[in-house]
């Protein structure tokens, strides 16, 4: 497994799917007590989220975890 290549799709996936939610990435940010460079970092796949900071990025998209991780 090529684990930047699957950091770079999660990543796209967080991005499309905040985009469809109408949010910036400094909005979703505030929503979850992150900030902006942060939120950068994972839709770009410099940052390995944990599962907990994956589950405040569903929470701060209002979806479930499954949705986020169904690319």
């Amino acid at each position: 497994m090529d684990k930047s290549k699957e950091l770079i799709k999660l990543g796209k996936r967080i991005r499309e799917l905040r985009i469809k939610k109408g949010l910036s990435q400094a909005k979703l940010g505030i929503k979850i007590l992150k900030n902006q460079q942060s939120i950068h970092k994972v839709e770009v796949g410099e940052f390995n989220p944990t599962y907990i900071y994956l589950l405040e990025i569903s929470e701060g998209l209002d979806i479930s975890i499954s949705e986020l991780l169904d690319f």
